[in-house]
């Protein structure tokens, strides 16, 4: 079977300049992201003495899906699904397409007649055995993206359109349930990320970090050790804008603070029980902590990295050496989790940007691909078993690739509506369209919580003052922190000038302005003040060039 090139640039290892290029630029903007509000801080504060910086706190949508927790596990770099498991049924193709990656049969473990994982993976074989793993086929999307952080951002999003994938669908969630998140600081953390460079997932539509971000172990260790300090809002810069930029940094800071403390406090009421290895090792047992000490964190999300398999997949122990660490970092994990009978409120999911091409390259490895198999681990799942599609090596796409068959947002959609308990309606707003439910997965949400209605936003308290000589100013008063935008429109709806388009702390404002330098020459004028959906407005009466 021939098949036409993937001409997208920086797929495979051929096309080496590219494949450097997609990977710094990936890096560049990983960087900019964690270093995010954290950064801005530490700058901002000359220094901030604590080591994760959260940018805001939900505090109603907390719980609101009872104690049940959801630990997302990434496989960083695009995970090798037929590497993973291996498709009995098709195991000639199989050897076919991959001479030098094929695992010879000596060197299965069977699951099911249709598939067998690697014997590096037998440490997940105990919660095979006892009916705590399901893993879905062929997951993915249409016209898959093979680029490492466009992939990653579509996963993390749930969006499939590069250019509107800028939030996460966890943080959608909590911001749909409470849309005053960010004038409504909590003592912990909506989100905890461990491990690894920062993605969207948690990212609001606000473009703000609702999690508290850990980029290693260590620095959460360190944190646990160090509550951290608060700041002093009463000297911030006399400054307007620049002072206003400092005083919101320093009301962040002061709710990482608290996460601090919380985290450091729910860490220190539990006690490791099983054995852990390796960096996903050590990243799971932190979060098995703060699951035992009852944090009230609902989602959590670890990174197990290097998956980029172009090289030498199976030499030195690459691909094999990863599934081990993983294998073991989860059976750890549940071990930890059984020993305080917290193992039943804890389901953990495992994604990747993409999966890898079913040919192996000249290179010993496997080139960037697409549809891939989603782990879920947990004893919720009520069972062990294959769904979704299975994969046929007999049946590609033009370019030599898997064909997708379950759509990576309707496990989302289950997860939310049968983990976390969202009824129908609300799963679909959060995830912008129906799709399909898996009730095979066997997940049940056996209270059906009431979703939080948004409340409605309220314009900010306002009045219009008259300095003479064509000056006047608006000094308004805002509840709830948020962008805010005034408008100077003529009668007619006609916009004349926005005034201001940013966002503002809560507090009285003040904007003052020149009327004379309008170009306008209609008589009345009104403003308008936008405040999240909704507005006020007030005229100027008698007003003039």
């Amino acid at each position: 079977m021939v098949f036409r090139k993937n001409h997208r640039p920086g797929t495979t290892l051929a096309d080496e300049r590219a494949h450097r290029s997609d990977h710094r630029a990936w890096s560049r903007r990983s960087f900019l992201r964690t270093l995010g509000l954290a950064g801005a801080a530490n700058v901002a504060l000359q220094g901030l003495p604590i080591s994760a910086l959260a940018g805001t706190a939900l505090t109603s949508a907390i719980g609101a899906g009872g104690p049940r927790k959801l630990v997302l596990l990434r496989l960083k770099g695009g995970n090798d699904g037929l590497n993973t498991f291996i498709p009995l049924y098709q195991y000639a193709q199989y050897q076919s397409a991959r001479p030098s990656l094929a695992y010879a049969q000596n060197e299965l473990l069977g699951l099911t007649d249709a598939f067998a994982m690697p014997s590096a993976m037998q440490a997940l074989q105990p919660l095979w055995n006892n009916q705590q793993m399901r893993v879905v086929n062929s997951v993915g999307y249409p016209n898959h993206n093979l680029s490492h952080f466009t992939g990653a951002d579509i996963m993390a999003s749930g969006n499939s359109d590069p250019g509107s994938n800028a939030d996460g669908w966890p943080a959608r969630y909590f911001v749909q349930q409470n849309p005053d998140y960010l004038a409504t600081p909590c003592p912990f953390p909506p989100a905890v990320k461990i491990g690894g460079p920062t993605s969207v997932l948690f990212n609001s539509p606000d473009q703000i970090d609702i999690s508290a971000n850990f980029a290693t172990t260590a620095q959460l260790n360190a944190l646990i050790a160090n509550d951290g300090a608060l700041y002093n809002n009463l000297d911030a810069p006399d400054n307007c804008y620049y002072g206003e930029q400092v005083l919101y940094l320093r009301t962040v800071a002061n709710s990482a603070a608290l996460y601090g403390e919380a985290v450091a406090a729910a860490y220190n009421e539990s006690s490791t029980e099983a054995a852990y290895s390796g960096n996903l090792g050590e990243q799971l047992r932190l979060v098995a902590r703060l699951i035992k000490g009852d944090l009230q964190t609902q989602f959590f999300l670890v990174t197990l990295d290097g998956f980029d398999t172009h090289v030498g997949q199976n030499g030195g122990g690459n691909h094999p050496g990863l599934l081990t660490e993983l294998s073991a970092a989860v059976n750890a994990f549940y071990t930890d989790l059984a020993a305080d009978d917290r193992d039943g409120d804890v389901l953990t999911m495992t994604y990747s940007e993409f999966g890898r091409r079913v040919n192996e390259n000249g290179f010993g490895g496997t080139d960037h691909g697409t549809a891939l198999p989603v782990m879920l681990f947990g004893p919720a799942l009520g069972g062990s078993d294959f769904h979704g599609t299975p994969p046929d090596l007999t049946d590609l796409d033009a370019t030599g690739n898997l064909r997708y068959g379950t759509d990576f947002r309707s496990i989302y959609a289950t997860l939310l509506q049968e983990w976390l308990c969202l009824d129908a309606t609300t799963t679909d707003t959060v995830l912008g369209d129906d799709y399909p439910r898996l009730p095979e997965l066997g997940l049940q949400c056996l209270t059906t919580s009431a979703p939080l209605s948004p409340q409605p936003a309220r314009a900010a308290d306002h009045r219009l003052l008259t300095l003479g000589g064509g000056q006047y100013r608006i000094e308004f008063e805002v509840g709830r922190a948020g962008r805010i935008r005034i408008d100077i429109r003529s009668v007619d709806g006609r916009l004349v000038r926005t005034l201001t388009d940013r966002y503002y702390t809560p507090g009285a404002h003040v904007l003052d302005f020149d009327l004379h330098r309008l170009s306008v020459d209609l008589i009345p004028l009104v403003y308008v003040i936008h405040h999240g959906g909704a507005r006020r407005s007030g005229s100027f009466v008698g007003c003039s060039r």
